[in-house]
């Protein structure tokens, strides 16, 4: 049966959402992952058409890339496409032959003529070999061999030329030749599905949305499809999401239980945010690098996941990259906040709607926690680029950047708040964006001047360390509060609540708290018994009440 999320939002918003990120970023051994190359100003590619054949006797493969490619700027002779190691056999620019020179880090592909601003290009390369990275020829747990794509964050260009950079996001089209018994999924929608020939299957995958280059996957090996349920598939819906689990046979069984709340966790964001921005949703346990893999609507997920008794945290998280990080794309690699960090937070907002606030309040301090422990608190979320861009991956991007977005809900409101995601969302769908275009619209939609919050959590490290010394005054029947930072970072602004409690009365404030150090007065009926600062843990950092 088909899960409208249409009405979810309402139901969420009864239930009091509050906020609080969940999965952690995997823990691996990567190689160097190299920066783009130079020299790739003159074009933006709108399409890739990959044709590849494989097979499980070898992990070489043979293919031919399509590239059609707008020219953006005037007097471009050649074209430069990111591609490490294989082999090159011919090019052809509009189906001439062309020549392609090569180094180390990329195929510049000469279009024998200055070309103009505007002009649309297509480009064929026919090449092969033993990808060092990328597409992944290995036997799973189970001894089948499989083949997969693991494209984060710039290792697509081990296996196909193109822009391996989340700011040129393109159309893609695979066609790929592989063993009879074998099932292809990838990115995008099943367009065609051959029959055998000589013992092999064409099977291509279409999607028609522009999606960042690293999530541009296929897979292949023996795979048994479990129905997951859909997605406004009722009657006289205008469009329908068919939601799978794509495993290895002897782990058939279990996915249908494993994967059980994978319908309502798509339904909830689709209320919540936007219509779903894909073709379809599969998620695909597949032989990869990470725990999770936020492929536009083909989630890669670990070998082991059907061993684990809860993936629901993993599958929230991932499910909201659908959103964040595939819809919407950083522009840059510094900002990849604005997939990680958002992925973390939405994630812990699902659990919110589904279990209530106190689970909500866990997720958060574990969060909280987790990042006071990293060692990337003495940098800002918004950082230099990393020289090996597996770096991006630290508690910057994650913990800290769900804190930003739960501590920009509690300044703005959230109706302000998710008003503004979803603007964010919606103006941004298929295209890609910085964490100014975030503020822009936050500042719009709440009316407040909000540079100094962006300022301050990310483009500064660290967060506050806050010490309260309280002082009961019988005579004026007043509470002193001396509120003091005393971290190694610059002074933070923020509003800091405090909760009192005494004989017959529990009050609330909130303090705005500027500088190292401030004092607030508070006339109280009398000496109260309890000092609680950051009752409800909405600040990013320590509270702790002395005196």
């Amino acid at each position: 049966m088909g899960l409208s999320g249409r009405s979810l939002w309402s139901v969420a918003l009864a239930a009091g959402l509050c906020a609080g990120p969940t999965a952690e970023p995997p823990v691996v051994e990567p190689p160097v992952a190299e920066a783009p190359a130079d020299g790739f100003g003159a074009l933006d590619v709108l399409a890739y058409r990959l044709s590849l054949d494989v097979g499980p006797d070898s992990a070489a493969f043979r293919a031919e890339a399509e590239i059609t490619a707008l020219i953006v700027e005037d007097g471009a002779e050649r074209l430069r496409f990111d591609l490490v190691g294989l082999t090159v056999d011919s090019v052809t620019v509009g189906g001439s032959p062309a020549r392609g020179r090569r180094d180390e880090r990329s195929l510049a592909v000469e279009l024998g003529r200055p070309a103009t601003t505007g002009d649309t290009i297509v480009v064929k390369v026919f090449y092969g070999g033993t990808p060092e990275d990328g597409l992944i020829f290995k036997e799973n747990i189970y001894g089948r061999s499989t083949v997969f794509a693991d494209n984060w964050p710039a290792r697509a260009r081990y296996w196909f030329p193109g822009i391996d950079h989340p700011g040129d996001k393109a159309t893609v089209e695979f066609r790929v030749r592989a063993p009879e018994g074998w099932r292809v999924v990838a990115v995008g929608e099943r367009v065609v599905e051959e029959e055998p020939d000589d013992g092999r299957r064409v099977t291509v995958w279409r999607t028609d949305r522009p999606i960042p280059v690293y999530t541009m996957v296929m897979g292949a090996g023996e795979m048994s499809v479990v129905d997951l349920g859909s997605l406004g598939c009722d009657a006289g819906s205008d469009s329908c999401i068919p939601l799978t689990a794509w495993v290895f046979p002897e782990d058939e069984e279990g996915a249908a239980q494993i994967f059980a709340r994978t319908a309502e966790i798509v339904a909830f964001f689709d209320s919540l945010i936007g219509p779903f921005p894909y073709e379809k949703l599969a998620l695909v346990q597949s032989s990869t690098r990470f725990g999770g893999m936020e492929n536009s609507s083909a989630i890669f997920l670990f070998e082991r996941v059907m061993q684990r008794g809860s993936v629901d945290g993993l599958l929230a998280h991932e499910i909201a990259h659908q959103w964040f990080g595939d819809a919407v794309t950083e522009r840059e690699w510094p900002h990849v906040w604005l997939s990680e960090g958002f992925a973390t937070y939405f994630g812990s907002v699902f659990f919110e709607f589904a279990e209530g606030d106190s689970a909500a309040a866990a997720r958060m301090a574990r969060s909280e926690s987790s990042y006071m422990r990293a060692d990337a608190v003495d940098r800002p979320i918004v950082d230099v680029e990393p020289e090996n861009l597996f770096r991006v991956l630290n508690a910057n991007s994650y913990q800290k950047g769900a804190w930003v977005l739960h501590m920009l809900r509690r300044q703005v409101g959230d109706q302000a708040f998710f008003d503004g995601i979803r603007r964010y969302y919606s103006e941004y769908l298929h295209a890609t964006a910085l964490s100014a275009d975030l503020q822009r619209i936050m500042e719009d939609v709440s009316g407040q001047e909000l540079g100094w919050f962006f300022d301050q959590w990310l483009y500064r490290p660290g967060y506050p360390q806050v010490e309260v010394r309280s002082t009961w005054n019988e005579e004026s029947k007043s509470l002193a509060l001396i509120v003091t930072q005393v971290q190694s970072w610059p002074a933070f602004r923020f509003p800091l609540e405090i909760e009192v409690v005494g004989d017959g009365f529990e009050e609330r404030r909130t303090l705005w708290i500027e500088g190292s150090e401030s004092r607030h007065d508070w006339v109280l009926p009398s000496a109260p018994s309890r000092v609680e600062a950051d009752p409800r843990n909405n600040l990013l950092g320590p509270a702790e009440v002395a005196g």
